[in-house]
C-alpha cells in the first residue's frame, strides 16, 4: 500500500480521507507529541515509548511517527522562535495547541514532502479537531505567511 507521501496529490485533496486514516492517526498523534513537548518538555525518547505503548503499528506509521518527531526537536529552537515573533505580533496569547499544529506544519512543509496545499488542509483539520472553532484561519493564515516569508531560506536548507 502506498503511503500518503506517495500517492498523487489529486487522490491527496479528495474528501474521502477514510482511506488514510493511519496517516490521519499518525499526524493527530504527532501534535498530541508536540503540545506535550511544549507543555512540559518532554524528552525524544520518553515521547516515543509513551505513543507507541498506546498506539499499535496498524493504528499509526511508526516509522513516520518517530521521524517527524525527531525533526521536531532538531527543530525545535527555530520553531520556538518563530511562534515567539507570532505572539510578539499578535499581542494575543498563543494556544498551545495551535502552536503545535503550527510546528507540525512546518516541519512538513520543510521536509518538502507533499504538496504544500496539503500540508495546510491537513494542519487546517487537526486545528479543527483539537482547538476553537476559529482557530483554523489563524492557523491556516500563519503557515501561509511563513510559507511565503521563508520559501527560499529553507529550500537552500534542504538541498
Amino acid at each position: 500500500m502506498l503511503s500518503l507521501l506517495q500517492r498523487p496529490f489529486e487522490k491527496i485533496m479528495s474528501k474521502n480521507l477514510g482511506q488514510y486514516k493511519q496517516e490521519l492517526q499518525t499526524r493527530e498523534c504527532l501534535v498530541q507529541a508536540i503540545y506535550q513537548y511544549i507543555f512540559n518538555a518532554t524528552s525524544l525518547n520518553l515521547l516515543i515509548e509513551q505513543f507507541l505503548a498506546e498506539n499499535t503499528p496498524k493504528k499509526i506509521n511508526v516509522p513516520y511517527f518517530k521521524q517527524r518527531l525527531k525533526n521536531i526537536f532538531e527543530q525545535a529552537d527555530d520553531l520556538k522562535e518563530i511562534t515567539r515573533n507570532l505572539k510578539d505580533n499578535e499581542g494575543e496569547n498563543l494556544e498551545m495547541i495551535d502552536e503545535a499544529v503550527l510546528w507540525l506544519g512546518m516541519v512538513e512543509i520543510r521536509a518538502n514532502e507533499l504538496p504544500h496545499p496539503v500540508v495546510m488542509d491537513e494542519c487546517i483539520r487537526l486545528s479543527k479537531k483539537f482547538s476553537n472553532p476559529n482557530s483554523f484561519k489563524f492557523i491556516n493564515a500563519k503557515l501561509d505567511e511563513w510559507l511565503k516569508t521563508n520559501k527560499a531560506d529553507w529550500l537552500k536548507k534542504s538541498n
